[in-house]
């Protein structure tokens, strides 16, 4: 029922309800719901059913109403005061009533669709008046939760697509995959591989994905699983050369943290690269010195302990040596020149300890340490090291 001239309005004899002449009875009727409502929630479940479902009558009716524009929105304000003191029960409720409307206030929109998760959730999977703009906005000013639910929503523009792919966000992306109103587009296929890195399922979903390119499938080669990687191989026709590329190009994925650092057990693909590169005999000094310019830490780590046999410990260790007396041992049993020992020292005490100066007398005592020493003592040296 609706208010028309202070009385009640009986539903027409089709379902529908007449559409009311004045704004106030509307609110008192709101308000009359709402306190309903609050005083039904220590009854039992039909009762507080049925006054939420009266409630929601309420709110619907004042929407559906012919009123002047400064009705509109006085009626927005109310009803985001309404839904901003509402409990989260109530706030999500009405939220999923109100996200297929097709005549809600600008603010009112708005206010749900850039609001906490759990009134913006539906309004984003829903509301047919959310613009592309709208959707661009929400992407750019809200977290992961508000695009996920973006992520979901049938036919997403192009443009709102981009934008998700570039997010650091594995359920975002995964969410795109699974959605079959939309094609995602190939640049944004390629801007969301960074995930296969974090998610086995999201690499076998993207592997399998309709529109990913070759050029998108080689580069992802060396960060799925072995599993996985027979099927891109074969899927995509992928020569030995196009291979041994993508393996030189996820080397340049290995960046470090302080907090990584800290944590200086190379992770399982820095490994399985360093085999890869072992096998072909290419751990060269060069590579090495390479690695720690770009501040590689860990992917040193596992490069060194490829090609030395020493445990990641040990390596660390000697890398946080002031006098370089473990690095020099190392390097004089692996052939590794004076000059590149001298830049291989230096380089790993700038990532071990970078506020630290390494001085004039400390470099000169490494020096004299590997001057010291010859190929067969620091082989034997190195050989009780990984037989301990």
């Amino acid at each position: 029922m609706a208010y028309k001239d202070d009385k009640y309005l009986n539903n027409t004899r089709d379902g529908s309800v007449e559409t009311p002449d004045r704004f106030d009875p509307l609110l008192v009727c709101l308000h009359d719901s709402l306190k309903a409502y609050s005083g039904a929630k220590t009854s039992g479940p039909i009762e507080h059913k049925g006054s939420f479902e009266h409630l929601v009558h309420s709110i619907m009716a004042i929407l559906d109403a012919n009123l002047s524009e400064n009705e509109k929105i006085l009626t927005a304000d109310v009803l985001i005061a309404l839904i901003r003191q509402a409990e989260r029960d109530l706030r999500s409720n009405l939220s999923e009533r109100l996200a297929l409307r097709e005549n809600l206030p600008d603010s009112l929109l708005h206010y749900l669709a850039y609001g906490e998760i759990d009134i913006a959730e539906a309004v984003l999977l829903y509301s047919p008046l959310l613009s592309e703009t709208d959707l661009l906005y929400v992407a750019q000013s809200k977290g992961k939760e508000h695009w996920r639910a973006i992520a979901r929503r049938a036919d997403i523009p192009t443009s709102v697509t981009k934008s998700l792919s570039v997010k650091e966000d594995v359920q975002t992306h995964l969410n795109l995959l699974y959605n079959a109103s939309i094609d995602v587009e190939p640049s944004a296929l390629k801007a969301m591989t960074p995930s296969v890195r974090e998610s086995n399922e999201f690499a076998e979903e993207l592997v399998s994905y309709k529109g990913l390119s070759k050029s998108v499938a080689v580069s992802i080669y060396w960060h799925v699983s072995v599993a996985l990687r027979h099927v891109v191989a074969q899927k995509f026709a992928i020569k030995d050369q196009d291979l041994d590329k993508a393996l030189e190009d996820s080397v340049q994925d290995f960046s470090d943290t302080a907090e990584h650092l800290k944590n200086y057990e190379p992770s399982s693909l820095m490994k399985e690269v360093a085999g890869q590169y072992k096998a072909q005999n290419r751990i060269t000094d060069d590579l090495l010195i390479q690695v720690l310019r770009r501040r590689q830490g860990r992917f040193f780590i596992a490069l060194f302990e490829s090609r030395s046999q020493l445990s990641p410990t040990t390596i660390y260790e000697m890398m946080k040596q002031k006098g370089g007396q473990g690095l020099a041992v190392s390097a004089r049993a692996l052939k590794i020149s004076k000059e590149n020992f001298v830049s291989l020292f230096l380089l790993s005490r700038t990532i071990m300890a970078p506020s630290d100066i390494v001085e004039a007398a400390e470099m000169k005592m490494a020096m004299r340490y590997y001057d010291s020493l010859t190929y067969k003592m620091a082989k034997d040296i190195l050989s009780g090291s990984i037989a301990r």
